[in-house]
């Protein structure tokens, strides 16, 4: 007997992470929905996609009717949901003093907000799936904030307490709330992010591809776990930023370099 076909929704679905992430589920026989602000782009991405029945579903995740917009046709097309992909995400390289008002708004519109208004609408769906999966892409620095990227930090944060928090409110209902942590990923993320003073950007030299993040996601959903770290060192510093934020600090500016200083308490 063959198995029901996976239904998926992928945000942030137009480039990187989620692009990678629709071909390879695709290649192993899901139905995606891709979403994401820009019509065009997704368009692209489905037409390189394996298999049939994919769908696009253009949305500004900012906007929490539109949201509701988009699970309306999503619950049309596909019926039920089996997994969710919360990967839609923005970045901000600032130093506290620089920050933007209205980009904070978004920031936080973009990576916690919209998070929490597509899970919700995806409630209903996820019930009516075959073993149903969140996953929430994250980040290493949601686990241990860094200098010059604290609202980002602090945004990733939030997602990781939502997950902490989720997965054990929907156990109830049989769905599975997983948590991946990246570290840094080469695509065009952080050439796209606002930089208001040039701060210097990470070296992608050893980076994950989005390929290697899409496998991971891949293989949280045919093996849901809590929460998936892509880099043990940063695993570690976040155990150790706990436990001794001193030695953290020291390791972190060790590790980042760009002049930060050690705190001397």
């Amino acid at each position: 007997m063959t198995s029901p076909i996976r239904r998926v929704l992928i945000t942030g679905a137009s480039s990187g992470i989620g692009a990678a992430t629709a071909e390879r589920l695709a290649q192993e026989g899901y139905r995606v929905a891709l979403l994401a602000r820009n019509a065009e782009k997704l368009e692209r991405v489905r037409a390189g996609l394996a298999g049939t029945g994919h769908i696009v579903l253009s949305c500004d995740l900012c906007s929490a009717e539109a949201i509701q917009s988009a699970f309306h046709r999503l619950e049309q097309e596909f019926g039920g949901l089996d997994l969710l992909v919360n990967n839609a995400g923005m970045g901000y390289r600032a130093r506290i003093e620089e920050l933007d008002d209205g980009l904070l708004e978004q920031l936080f519109r973009t990576n916690v907000f919209a998070l929490l208004h597509t899970t919700r609408e995806a409630f209903p769906l996820l019930k009516r799936g075959q073993r149903p999966v969140v996953i929430n892409v994250s980040s290493v620095v949601g686990r241990r904030g860094i200098p010059g990227q604290v609202a980002y930090s602090a945004s990733k944060a939030a997602v990781c307490s939502i997950g902490e928090g989720l997965r054990v409110e929907w156990a109830r209902d049989g769905i599975a709330v997983c948590t991946l942590d990246p570290a840094l990923t080469a695509t065009g993320f952080f050439e796209a992010q606002h930089n208001p003073s040039g701060l210097p950007g990470p070296d992608l030299e050893a980076a994950s591809g989005p390929d290697q993040v899409a496998q991971e996601i891949w293989q949280l959903d045919q093996k849901p776990r809590p929460e998936r770290y892509l880099r043990w060192k940063w695993r570690v510093l976040s155990v150790i930023a706990v436990v001794a934020p001193r030695l953290s600090d020291k390791l972190l500016v060790r590790n980042l370099g760009d002049g930060w200083g050690v705190p001397r308490y």
